[in-house]
């Protein structure tokens, strides 16, 4: 604030001297009017110090304004006059003057003139009779006026009111006042109105009207013309620079002509404007380079050339400033020197003047005399432009003005020289604290005033700053360029000069680090209509941090942007623009700063648009059958136009715009071929990839045609068959844009086939597109037609094509035969007939469909109800024709499906032959009923109560049309609704399996909540089409605590009832919650919304429990007081100590199983040793191609779980014997136990072998074990899973086995001579797996102890011979499921003889047995087969 108070001061003392006088308000124009007896002031208000005084002069002689009888009065403390009531006397040239005793201001000359407006000269009415198509002048004279007054032409009717004419490019006013017609009309006349000239001066706030004129236009038809100069501007004129140029051309003809304008030796300039509908050239704010050649044309339809007038135009100036004189204050001793220099065309000439007086002599008038000026060495003047004053004195305080004038007007400037004394004042103090960013300029400000100028020094610190970056400007400021760092100071300046000095106080400077852009902005290219985003990213000096911001300029404008498709994000200060426009293209800058600098980052925006119109669009020629059409092309908006399309539209659819063509970007010319006798206009179009630009402006003028022959007939002749006894033919007509000519009508020739005499008829009416020709003949009659266009010039050039056409139609008379109906669904079925191919043939048209042959109308309906359930389904011919077919007769089936047919009902179906227009009679109904199918929708879906948990809803059955089935009940879903949201469906929450039920209650909802809910009919094929409400469920109400009962308590369930609150209408949640007495958590029963009570299982018996019952409500619970009960029996005991007897009880108990649990085991062991038991084997069986050994055990016991030998198949169809039976199976390591039921027989066999090298016996061994029994085996077969033929029979008495693919073991793990498969193989032999067919190499000589083939355990001493076998047995099929894994496969036919030797090592040592093995598809079991 202090230093504000400085500058004030400061600039007190330095105004507190005397200063010369300065007129600062004055009169803007040099021509003032004024209206006698209104008040007109001039303005005059100066200046300076002292207050100076006032002197008027008029016509240069002295006016004193207190002499004017007080109609003229000076305003109090100011020069201004004012004209209370002014008259003719007080007109003249007014001039102001300010003199203070320091100089004489003057103001500019102001002309005071009268306004005036004279009345027209008196002339009669004047008559103006012109034939129709001429042109027609009517005079104006408009009268004396000042200012000069503004000319309309007006129309007066008979009752005095007056109305504008409205002016077109046929009716207008010339410059100089005239009434031009360039085409008389017959509307014209005005109704019998006059035309009249008024004049308007708008000072006088008066009007003057001219004479009447009355116009008669003669003649109906308008006189053609060509275009020719009806009055034009001068040929030869200039304008004043700054000022508006107007020429005008008007030209007469008939049609009224259009005018074009155009610069002869250069563009027209962008400041150009066309007005008055073409006839005005305008350019505004004119240069020195409008000058040139101008040219108007005039052209119309009958023109042969164009008519043209030229001008020449001239531009010239008024004076203006170029350097315009400024005040001078200046110290003593000093020098003043004033410019004054101005431009204009021609040359100004300049005058000076020294206190309102002239600097030199005039003819009639002395110079300046002031001795300061006139014979002073120290005064000169250089030249025109400049005068000096050297070696100034404080005596040499004067005004100076300067004149620089020609004959188009003058420019006037006033200014002073004051000389002043003083001592050095610093009117603008350095600030006290400057920061700066390095890199920048800085200048610190010491602004000084003082007489002479003072001299200004600065220090840094106490050291004095000179040169090299440090600068002292002329004002006593300090520019240092490009700080650094070490910059950072107290600066203070210091002013002096021969009157004293003056210190300023102590600028802190500090130099802060730069800005900078981190993240500049991409250069982008868009689409018109799409978003283009720009994002931007900086960082500054961490002190300044708070004060950076980020802001974006487009094209150095700062953008707005609060604007709606201009919007930056204030989190990362990215610009986006939305639905962009071709003039948002541009350069952004995105400025980041923070007070102290700045950094900026520029990207570029292509908004690509389609192109603007074309524009200049000109018809070149116009030919009778073509025209060349001219454009220039417009701005692309970044996008290349690809083509042009040239449009036309012609005089008969003047709003039907035809593209005609389209071009290539390169051409800027191209003619149109055109139709003959028509009026065409045309216009252009420019694509680009982005799109189709709006049309151009259509040609002013138009191209005609001449007439000719119609090119081509009338199109799409056909008959029409709807009207007995009638020829009625049809066709497309001609628009008059094909007629080519007057006088265009139809030729139409008929006859009939087998007939000898042509008819003709013409049809004068181009509009007419039928006719209907009364005959004699029957239905479907061929006749030959030809119909053909034809104008004034003669017939069409196109050869009219003679054509078959048919006559009326009819009824046919036949109908489909063998209806049937093959195939029902609930909504479809599969017809069928036949029918004749003679009914395609013209014969069979003629007389049996007596029309064209359409196809076939099935239809159907419900027997019981034919009007209601009514429908048609055609079946056109062409669908189901053959592609050949006898033209002697041909029975033809045809199969279609129909749809829609009524479900669940008994259904009637016909079928009847069509033509174009009628139905033939129908053939044998046929009688059907489709399936059942899913109902329709409930009916009367309401929800009569709402809680706020529930909802209950009633309805009613679908109608019985709609049920479509038996109904078996409904289903009921529902989904919340929150506005126009829909939650999930909760899709079945209720089945009613009842279909009479008609009700239903849905619970468990939320309170306040609006649901949609939907009930689904259901039939055998599923439910229906959904009905549905929506309702909302009420306000959560309170509810008190739940009341129950308990009943019916038994060991584990107990029967718990409650209190519903159905009055209410509260269809509450209900449920049980219960818990042992003393336990901490609740078990809760299922939820119960429609009944009132709830089972409460699986309880322990003899335990007491706690119960109580929850309400349930949408979002809250409400829980009833607990209730004790204690189920039936004793109670469990809960510890020892609780129950001794119990305690004891259990120890025994326990003493008593494990002394049981040693016995047994001692037993088993015992049994495991025990040896030649009885051993009979009666069955070996696989499952899923798996060995498994299975032993008899228990004989004496019968096993009530045995289950049937193989899954999911009869005893008998697996072939093994009835009664077989199989409880379970165990393997153990070199063992296995079975129990088998055979014939109610049970054989116990224990397998306990120790398998070791002593007890690798010889084959004779196993041929004694297998050859024990009580009957003779032999292998029926072995058959493979996945064979072809596994269902066959295979026998093998003869060791021969048959089928392709089977599965058996190759080899055995130990040694037994025997069973060597494969002798001719060296170390290794090899098995197949029996599920997969997979080899097993195996060596030959492995021990059983050695090989993963060890099966036996380890303490097992011995075992008989049968058991043995057994045994081996087992330890083959063992090996075979251990090896299964790993196991590749080998051709089965390399393997055939080794699989026989076997099968035959197997048998041979198994004779005397019960059974012999026998495989199974799927389940494989050796069954016992008597021998």
């Amino acid at each position: 604030m202090f230093p504000g108070i400085l500058i004030c001061l400061s600039f007190v003392l330095c105004e507190a001297g005397n200063r010369p006088p300065h007129i600062h308000t004055q009169p803007s124009i040099k021509d003032i009017y004024f209206k006698p007896g209104e008040t007109i002031e001039i303005e005059c208000v100066a200046d300076g110090t002292p207050i100076p005084k006032y002197i008027w002069k008029r016509n240069s002689e002295v006016f004193n304004p207190s002499g004017q009888d007080d109609r003229v009065v000076q305003l109090p403390g100011q020069g201004t006059l004012v004209f209370n009531n002014p008259e003719s006397k007080d007109e003249g040239i007014f001039q102001c003057f300010a003199d203070n005793g320091y100089g004489v201001s003057a103001s500019v000359k102001v002309n005071l003139k009268e306004a005036v407006l004279k009345k027209f000269l008196y002339l009669p009415k004047m008559t103006h009779r012109v034939q129709a198509g001429n042109y027609l002048t009517l005079p104006c004279t408009p009268p004396q006026s000042n200012p000069p007054a503004d000319v309309y032409w007006v129309l007066r009717s008979q009752n005095g009111r007056w109305e504008a004419v409205n002016f077109d490019k046929r009716v207008s006013m010339d410059f100089e006042g005239r009434l031009r017609f360039t085409n008389a009309k017959k509307i014209d006349e005005a109704a019998g109105r006059t035309y009249c000239c008024m004049a308007s001066n708008y000072l006088m706030r008066d009007n003057a009207i001219g004479p009447e004129h009355e116009v008669y236009v003669t003649g109906v038809t308008e006189h053609k013309r060509g275009a020719h100069e009806l009055w034009t501007s001068p040929s030869d004129q200039f304008f004043l620079r700054g000022q508006t140029l107007r020429l005008k051309c008007i030209f007469a003809g008939s049609p009224t002509p259009e005018v074009y304008w155009e610069r002869i030796d250069a563009p027209l300039s962008d400041r150009t404007r066309i007005k008055s509908f073409g006839q005005e050239l305008r350019i505004t704010d004119l240069e020195y380079y409008d000058a040139g050649m101008y040219q108007c044309m005039g052209l119309n339809s009958q023109s042969t050339q164009r008519a043209t007038k030229a001008f020449i135009v001239r531009i010239e100036s008024s004076p203006y400033w170029k350097d315009k004189p400024v005040d001078i204050k200046a110290g003593v001793g000093a020098k003043a020197t004033f410019i004054c220099r101005a431009a204009g065309t021609p040359t100004p000439d300049y005058t000076w003047f020294i206190n309102g007086v002239p600097l030199e002599d005039g003819q009639n008038s002395l110079g300046v005399r002031d001795p300061r000026i006139y014979n002073n060495p120290r005064f000169f003047k250089a030249n025109t432009n400049n005068i000096t004053l050297t070696n100034l004195t404080l005596d040499d305080h004067m005004n100076i003005q300067c004149n620089a004038s020609n004959k188009h007007g003058y420019v006037f400037s006033d200014v002073y020289l004051n000389v002043l004394a003083e001592k050095p004042t610093i009117v603008k103090l350095p600030p006290a604290l400057k920061k700066v960013t390095e890199g920048q300029s800085v200048v610190l400000d010491c602004l000084v005033t003082g007489k002479p100028d003072p001299i200004v020094s600065w220090y840094k610190g106490t050291s004095l700053i000179t040169g090299g970056r440090f600068k002292i400007m002329a004002n006593g400021n300090l520019l240092i360029s490009e700080v650094v760092m070490a910059d950072a100071g107290d600066y203070r300046c210091n002013a002096s000069n021969i009157y004293g000095s003056s210190m300023s106080s102590t600028c802190k400077t500090q130099i802060r680090s730069k800005t900078r852009i981190t993240q500049f902005p991409m250069d982008l290219e868009v689409v018109a209509g799409y978003e283009a985003k720009f994002t931007c990213a900086g960082s500054t000096d961490f002190d300044e941090a708070r004060h950076m911001q980020i802001y974006w300029e487009k094209d150095d404008k700062r953008l707005t942007v609060d604007h709606q498709r201009v919007s930056q994000n204030l989190n990362d200060n990215s610009l986006t623009i939305s639905g962009t426009v071709v003039r948002d293209s541009g350069v952004y800058t995105c400025i980041i700063t923070n007070g102290l600098d700045e950094d900026r980052a520029y990207a570029i925006l292509t908004v690509k648009g389609r192109p603007d119109p074309p524009s200049s669009v000109e018809i070149e020629r116009c030919r009778d059958d073509s025209a060349t059409i001219q454009w220039i092309k417009g701005i692309e908006n970044n996008a290349p136009v690809q083509y042009f399309i040239i449009q036309y539209n012609t005089s008969f659819y003047p709003d039907q715009w035809v593209s005609a063509k389209s071009v290539d970007y390169t051409q800027s010319t191209v003619t149109i071929d055109l139709q003959h006798w028509a009026n065409y206009t045309f216009r252009v179009i420019a694509t680009n990839k982005i799109g189709t630009g709006l049309p151009s402006q259509h040609t002013h003028t138009f191209c005609r045609t001449n007439p000719d022959r119609p090119r081509k007939n009338p199109r799409n002749l056909r008959s029409i068959g709807d009207t007995r006894k009638t020829l009625k033919l049809q066709w497309t007509p001609m628009n008059e844009f094909e007629h080519n000519g007057p006088g265009f009508k139809y030729q139409l020739t008929v006859r009939r086939i087998g007939g000898s005499k042509y008819d003709t008829y013409s049809i004068s009416n181009w509009r007419n597109s039928f006719i209907e020709i009364q005959i004699n003949e029957t239905a479907y009659t061929p006749y030959n037609v030809r119909l053909y266009a034809r104008n004034s010039l003669g017939d069409a050039k196109e050869n009219a094509v003679e054509k078959i056409m048919y006559s009326f139609e009819d009824i046919p008379k036949v109908r489909p035969f063998e209806v049937k109906v093959n195939k029902v669904g609930d909504t479809f079925a599969r017809v069928s007939w036949r029918w004749n191919s003679t009914w395609l043939h013209d014969d069979g048209k003629k007389k049996e469909i007596r029309g064209e042959m359409k196809g076939f109308k099935v239809q159907y309906w419900r027997t019981d109800a034919k009007t209601s359930s009514f429908y048609e389904h055609e079946v056109l011919v062409e669908n189901i024709k053959p592609p050949s077919f006898s033209k002697n007769g041909q029975t033809i089936l045809t199969e279609v499906v129909v749809h829609k047919l009524y479900p669940y009902s008994n259904m009637t179906l016909q079928v009847r032959v069509i033509n174009n227009y009628y139905a033939g009679p129908p053939s044998q109904q046929a009688f059907f009923q489709t399936f059942e199918g899913v109902p329709g929708q409930v009916q009367w879906l309401t929800a009569k109560v709402r809680s706020s948990n529930s909802i209950t809803l009633t309805w009613k059955k679908p109608t019985q049309e709609d049920c479509n089935g038996v109904l078996m009940g409904y289903e009921v879903g529902y989904q919340t609704v929150d506005g126009l949201i829909l939650g999930i469906l909760q899709d079945s929450v209720l089945f009613i399996k009842n279909p009479d039920i008609e009700r239903a209650i849905l619970g468990g909802l939320s309170p306040a909540q609006k649901y949609r809910v939907y009930v689904f009919a259901r039939t055998s094929r599923g439910r229906g089409e959904a009905s549905f409400v929506e309702v909302s469920t009420s306000l959560e109400l309170l509810t008190t605590p739940p009341v129950f009962n308990v009943f019916d308590i038994k060991k584990s369930t107990v029967n718990i009832s409650w209190a519903t609150e159905e009055a209410s209408f509260q269809h509450a949640v209900h449920y049980v919650e219960f818990r042992k007495e003393g336990a901490s958590a609740w078990y809760r029963t299922m939820d119960e919304v429609q009944r009132s009570y709830s089972l409460v299982t699986d309880l322990e018996a003899g335990t007491n429990y706690e119960i109580r019952v929850v309400i349930f409500k949408g979002r809250h619970r409400y829980y009833s007081n607990s209730k004790t009960i204690a189920t039936t029996a004793f109670s469990y005991p809960r510890s020892i100590a609780v129950n001794y007897v119990w305690f004891i009880l259990m120890l025994t108990s326990g003493i008593v199983t494990i002394a049981v649990s040693i016995l047994i085991f001692m037993i088993y062991k015992q049994r495991r040793n025990v040896k030649g038991m009885p051993r009979y084997k009666r069955g070996i069986v696989i499952m899923d191609s798996i060995y498994k050994r299975r032993f008899i055990d228990k004989a004496d016991e019968d096993d009530k779980g045995d289950r049937p030998l193989v899954k999911d198949q009869s005893e008998t169809s697996h072939g093994a014997k009835q009664g077989h039976f199989v409880k379970e199976i165990r393997f153990n390591r070199g063992g296995a136990y079975e129990r088998v039921r055979d014939d109610n027989k049970y054989v116990r066999c224990i397998d306990k072998t120790d398998i070791s090298d002593e007890e690798n016996k010889s084959s004779n061994r196993r041929s004694t074990m297998y050859s024990s029994g009580e009957s003779n085996s032999k292998i029926d077969s072995i058959s493979d899973d996945y064979s072809k033929d596994s269902d066959n029979d295979y026998s093998d008495s003869d060791n021969n086995l048959n089928g392709s693919d089977q599965y058996f073991v190759d080899s055995l793990n130990y040694k037994q001579p025997s069973i060597n498969l494969d002798s001719s193989t060296d170390d290794n032999t090899s098995s197949t797996d029996v599920r997969k067919g997979k080899t097993i190499k195996v060596k030959s000589g492995e021990t059983d102890g050695d090989s993963d083939m060890d099966f036996a355990d380890d303490d097992e001493d011995g075992i008989d011979e049968e058991c043995k076998d057994k045994h081996d047995r087992h330890n083959l099929i063992q090996y075979g499921r251990r090896r299964e894994q790993g196991l590749f496969r080998e051709n089965i036919k390399s393997q055939k003889s080794t699989k026989r030797k076997l099968l035959n090592d197997l048998t041979n040592s198994s004779n005397g047995r019960h059974g012999q093995p026998r495989y199974i598809k799927k389940k494989y079991a050796y069954n016992s087969k008597p021998s």
